[in-house]
């Protein structure tokens, strides 16, 4: 393949920079890159974009996308995802998922959203993550995002499961803690699977074993 694109299930565990140097080296093509980063804890969708193709990265950027999170209440952490230290603690609201749909339901339309110190938003050349993990933290702007739908999938005991389909730029661990928020506590994402990329969905792609093998 020396041009095109390709749709990879990236599991956790691993960057989006990991699978493109993947799958550059599997086919052997000098030029390649990703759509949208997935951050390491995340898992699902990765447009690979191979060759001549790479000239429509930032369109392909610009598509809404549609993810699967399992938000965890009563705990809040540096990343917002459960790989990290506890930063701060609360009691989970008796009969917060009677409250849940309402609340998710309230996210929908635009929002005003400050990216979190750890993401590769790019500041002075680097990404924040350079910046946090040095503790050099920066400061971020904030940034205008939509929430078209949100669906409340499932509550369990201390989280709930929903589904988001928002605008590109849509930080879904920082939506999380706003969620959490709302329901009276604190929380983190300990599960981000990215399901759909404008028309594409996870169904169609393969998983990295199979482009590895």
């Amino acid at each position: 393949m020396n041009s095109g694109l390709l749709l990879v299930n990236k599991p956790r565990g691993v960057t989006s920079h990991d699978v493109v140097q993947i799958v550059r080296r599997r086919l052997g093509v000098p030029r390649s890159g990703h759509t949208g980063t997935l951050d390491p804890m995340a898992e699902g969708l990765l447009i690979v974009l191979i060759g001549k193709a790479t000239a429509h990265q930032q369109a392909f950027q610009s598509h809404e996308k549609t993810y699967e999170a399992t938000l965890r209440l009563g705990v809040q952490t540096y990343t917002g995802y459960a790989t990290v230290k506890t930063i701060r603690t609360a009691p989970v609201p008796a009969g917060y998922h009677r409250r849940a749909a309402d609340v998710l339901a309230s996210f929908v339309g635009p929002l005003s959203q400050t990216p979190p110190a750890y993401s590769a938003v790019k500041v002075q050349g680097r990404p924040a993550y350079w910046w946090a993990r040095r503790d050099r933290p920066v400061t971020l702007a904030p940034r205008s995002v939509h929430c078209f739908e949100m669906i409340l999938r499932a509550c369990e005991p201390g989280a709930i499961i929903f589904q988001v389909r928002c605008s590109a730029g849509t930080y879904v661990r920082t939506l999380g803690e706003a969620i959490a928020e709302r329901l009276g506590t604190v929380g983190h994402l300990t599960r981000l699977v990215r399901l759909r990329i404008g028309g594409w969905r996870v169904e169609e792609a393969k998983p990295l074993s199979w482009i590895e093998r």
